[in-house]
């Protein structure tokens, strides 16, 4: 006899019923086990099915071998979790067409203090720093970090988190078992092991584009605050933000240079009010004032660096915004080869990162 999880799952997988019909399914039936034994004339009391409709519903219904199924579900390593269980996240629980269930793979945090990181996907060096920066002084605070493991921005503040040993979750555009970006397969594993990989989505769905504004609610919904880090005038970080504010959500945003199109959104969503991140420890100490310290047992890191006095001269040169290498010997008395020799090194150690041909930037 199928188990209450097993009937879950078939409604879970049906994808003839709406995400707002689903609910109010589960609303007058109370569960999915009452739905899937609801008779022709139970169905149509309902309201929600003309009697053409409940017959397919019946039909399509008898086709599907709900023990079989879910078995197979079983031995994959993922998870999902629907309305129907206690541990719903709550903050889903009111928003516009959340979603009757989520697969996810990997363990799922409480969601009680979250603080979505988004922005450009071709970020600069100066964005994937700050998103680098955030992720790991806010998950070393106890804060979970929220995400889409989009390229860019995503990329990196997940990364942070995961340097931090903290709690990062990401909210994926396609089904839980598709990797996209494909050269995110490394820390797809690893978000999986500090956090997990989540989504909406029938296991196996393409990354097709109308999925991703859609994934936004869900990253916005579970988050406290959204932080938003280098955005175009019309992006999908803007997306976000707009549905955080809807949910009543604060918005803070790193400020750009103006005429720089990774700025434009960023500076408009300040015009209209949004926080400012003017300096990092300054933030950090707004939001552990309004939460108070979410993590008691906090890791301190030796962040002592042990490079070479020539190291740390040239790596004092380089700044966040890419800086040549004929630019760093006009400054400097170091002949051409040895300064190669320095900036392999630091660039080895992770310190600076090549952007273009000769060009780096700091990264540290």
């Amino acid at each position: 006899m199928s188990n209450e999880l097993a009937f879950q799952y078939w409604f879970l997988q049906n994808e003839d019923i709406c995400y707002g019909k689903k609910q109010k399914l589960i609303e007058y039936f109370y569960n999915s086990f009452n739905i899937y034994t609801a008779s022709k004339n139970e169905l149509v009391a309902s309201m929600l099915f003309t009697e053409t409709e409940a017959e397919l519903f019946i039909k399509n219904r008898s086709l599907y071998q709900v023990d079989k199924a879910y078995e197979r579900f079983c031995q994959s390593p993922f998870s999902f979790i629907t309305t129907e269980d206690p541990g719903y996240p709550k903050k889903l629980a009111n928003i516009y067409d959340n979603p009757y269930g989520l697969f996810y793979n990997g363990n799922l945090p409480s969601f009680n203090h979250c603080i979505a990181i988004v922005g450009a996907r071709r970020c600069s060096a100066y964005g994937k720093k700050l998103a680098f920066e955030l992720g790991n002084r806010l998950a070393k605070e106890g804060f979970t970090i929220i995400s889409g493991m989009a390229r860019g921005i995503d990329t990196h503040s997940h990364r942070g988190a995961i340097e931090a040993s903290g709690k990062t979750v990401a909210v994926l555009g396609c089904g839980c078992d598709v990797i996209y970006p494909p050269e995110n397969h490394l820390i797809y594993e690893e978000i999986v092991q500090n956090g997990a990989v989540m989504s909406e989505y029938q296991m196996g769905s393409s990354p097709i584009a109308q999925n991703f504004p859609r994934r936004n609610r869900i990253v916005s919904a579970l988050s406290d605050i959204v932080i938003v880090i280098e955005a175009r005038e019309k992006s999908g970080s803007l997306i976000t933000a707009d549905l955080a504010l809807d949910q009543g959500k604060d918005i803070y945003v790193v400020p750009g240079r103006i005429g720089d199109s990774l700025s434009e959104g960023c500076n408009r969503l300040i015009s209209q009010g949004a926080g400012i991140i003017y300096n990092v420890d300054a933030f950090i100490n707004e939001i552990l004032e309004r939460y108070g310290k979410v993590n008691q047992k906090r890791t301190v890191v030796n962040q002592r660096l042990n490079i070479s006095k020539e190291e740390k001269k040239i790596l004092s040169l380089f700044d966040y915004y890419p800086k040549s290498l004929s630019t760093i010997m006009e400054q400097t008395n170091i002949d051409y080869l040895n300064l190669l020799s320095v900036v392999y090194s630091l660039e080895k150690q992770g310190l600076i990162e090549e952007v273009f041909k000769n060009n780096y930037v700091k990264f540290s």
